[in-house]
């Protein structure tokens, strides 16, 4: 195949509202602060990438940093080397890729590239790496501590009704084992239940929310203490009732590498929009194999789905509708409890015209 080659890299700063706010025991959240980048190659391709968070405005730095660091050394280059252009992205920007905004920016460019990649080859993104199934497990996401019991009930049920059979809430509040409870009682034994801890506890009380949480099934404790201590995570690993999930704070493979090296977790959970794109969840996954782990994702189903998809260590993606209905240009509908895999050149997530406007930050 001829050369496909970079001709120009835009980066948008976007403000995707949600319906109220959402609080865990990191914060309060009013919005979904997103950045989506778009490569256009001298053939009339366009991949889209993006990264995002909750709150803040975060993109503020990332779109200067794309626009000014890292478009200009991969503009003029081939769009079908997605790896050469990442080490061309991440070589020189080593110190300010360590971890954080960086890495954020450099992995919405890097999902952009491998969407191109996929429209030249006329293959999904999925196919591309793998194809390994094609169709996924989610388990439903929320549980918000800003919810009233009964609206967690009716959350939970929302998801059940899809076929979802697991469902994430948080902890981290003297109201935990009441939760926890509730969930158990109201949605009965076969549930999957699934608690996220967002990096609330100190080794002594991880290990005791662990305990409690076993007393009624729970199937793991998520960033159970400070995600930038390993040594912590492995001690709660080590003495826990229930397995451990860990990752959506953890950067690149290596950071994934000292997670399964000291067996501090059960589950890899990368966020493909932090992680270091598609050039690096896929290694990372490639460490999930060799470590006998079960990979999973952080949010942002629609992208994940093509790469845990992929792989022979994917477990499950994480499900929660944070994009605004119509905002993007397909709907990813769960049946049956899972997402099947985007059956599209490259991995089939793209905004509307009319989203990337009426959001777009000025």
């Amino acid at each position: 195949m001829n050369p496909l080659n970079v001709i120009s890299v835009e980066a948008t700063a976007l403000e995707l509202p949600l319906a109220r706010p959402i609080s865990s025991a990191l914060g309060v959240y009013p919005h979904i602060d997103c950045t989506v980048v778009h490569v256009h190659t001298d053939a009339g391709h366009m991949g889209t990438g993006f990264t995002a968070c909750l709150g803040g405005r975060s993109s503020a730095a990332i779109v200067p940093y794309i626009n000014h660091e890292l478009a200009p050394r991969i503009t003029g280059e081939n769009v079908l080397q997605p790896e050469f252009l990442w080490h061309r992205m991440w070589g020189p920007n080593k110190a300010r890729q360590r971890a954080g905004l960086g890495v954020w920016a450099l992995s919405a460019v890097d999902i952009a590239i491998w969407d191109c990649v996929g429209k030249a080859a006329g293959l999904p993104l999925h196919t591309l790496l793998g194809g390994y199934q094609q169709s996924v497990p989610v388990y439903g996401s929320g549980g918000w501590h800003s919810l009233s019991d009964q609206e967690l009930v009716d959350e939970c049920a929302e998801f059940a009704s899809l076929g979802i059979g697991a469902y994430k809430y948080k902890i981290g509040t003297d109201r935990d084992r009441e939760r926890t409870a509730l969930l158990r009682r109201e949605m009965g034994p076969d549930l999957v239940l699934l608690a996220d801890a967002n990096q609330k506890f100190n080794v002594r009380e991880a290990l005791e929310s662990a305990k409690m949480l076993a007393e009624y099934g729970v199937a793991w404790i998520e960033e159970p203490v400070v995600a930038d201590s390993t040594d912590d995570l492995a001690a709660v690993a080590r003495s826990s009732a229930i397995p451990t999930a860990a990752g959506e704070n953890n950067y690149f493979r290596w950071g994934f590498r000292e997670l399964c090296e000291r067996k501090a977790a059960d589950y890899l959970q990368p966020d493909i929009g932090r992680c270091g794109g598609v050039t690096e969840f896929r290694k990372i996954a490639a460490l999930a194999d060799s470590f006998g782990v079960s990979l999973t994702s952080h949010l942002w189903h629609e992208l994940s789905i093509s790469v845990v998809g992929a792989a022979p260590s994917g477990w499950a993606c994480e499900y929660v509708e944070l994009i605004p209905n119509g905002a993007l240009t397909r709907s990813f509908d769960v049946v049956d409890g899972h997402l099947a895999v985007p059956d599209v050149p490259g991995h089939g997530v793209e905004f509307t015209p009319d989203a990337m406007s009426r959001y777009r930050v000025a």
